[in-house]
């Protein structure tokens, strides 16, 4: 099942409503005055803006914990904040949010001018999986706006059907795709999963995973920044991948609304 797979591919487009892994060093960095660290914890990464609505600078600190020095995976990855104007701390944590490393990214989501803080780290897992989280803190008051749900982007799920092909169905967004399968087609009749006339044998349901990858990006230059996700759907395992998804998502009315999405389908 574990036959390679090129990257020759049609695009489908969704009409909508509207990291690989770096094992790497922790980043020496400037604790800055004020910062206290509790043991195991280290500075990933840290950058400047102004983050609670003040429109002085703040210093924004990625925290990592590790149980060693040598470890590679953070069990705890959290935020600090500290003031440009009062120097006071802030602590932003994030329930069960660990990974390896970890990416630091500063900028406005919500439209209200203020930068929010978007981190990302990658879970390690065998699907490439990464973890992202979003929090505002503007009047220094703390609010996740990207959580553990949004990291699933969509969700399609289905079964083949006669003729190698999927039917899927993304329940959340009410979206319907049909993916042509016909390119593994030697790797399914081996596998007894087709006939070489394309009748289905085996029940297979395809499933998608969460985001392989996030991007901010500021896709009408209005300096508010959306969400570009990437995913795959695996089919009859994991390495068996049938599609991959590209969606974009704008933060509006106090969540996450998709504008954007396309799909791919292999010729070979």
């Amino acid at each position: 099942m574990n036959k390679k797979i090129t990257t020759l591919f049609l695009t489908g487009i969704l009409a909508v409503s509207s990291l690989s892994i770096v094992y790497a060093a922790p980043k020496k960095a400037a604790q800055g005055k004020g910062l206290v660290l509790s043991k195991g914890q280290y500075v990933i990464e840290q950058k400047q803006a102004d983050v609670n609505g003040d429109k002085i600078e703040d210093t924004v600190f990625l925290i990592g914990e590790k149980d060693k020095k040598e470890d590679i995976y953070n069990k705890n990855i959290m935020v600090k904040v500290i003031d440009g104007k009062k120097n006071q701390v802030k602590d932003i944590k994030f329930k069960d949010f660990g990974g390896y490393e970890g990416e630091l990214f500063l900028g406005d989501f919500t439209g209200d001018k203020v930068s929010d803080i978007m981190v990302t780290t990658s879970t390690g897992g065998s699907g490439g999986i990464v973890n992202t989280r979003i929090a505002t803190i503007k009047d220094n008051k703390v609010k996740e706006i990207f959580k553990e749900e949004d990291n699933q982007g969509l969700n399609f799920t289905g079964e083949f059907v006669d003729g190698f092909k999927a039917e899927l169905k993304d329940l959340k967004n009410n979206e319907e795709i049909i993916l042509d399968v016909s390119a593994f087609k030697d790797m399914y009749v081996e596998g007894k999963i087709y006939d070489k006339d394309g009748k289905l044998l085996e029940k297979v349901e395809p499933w998608t995973d969460p985001f392989s990858k996030v991007d901010a990006v500021d896709m009408d230059g209005d300096g508010v920044y959306e969400l570009k996700g990437y995913q795959k759907i695996s089919g009859s395992c994991h390495a068996d991948t049938i599609s991959r998804i590209n969606t974009i998502w704008k933060y509006e009315n106090e969540k996450w609304n998709i504008k954007e999405a396309d799909y791919s389908t292999f010729l070979k």
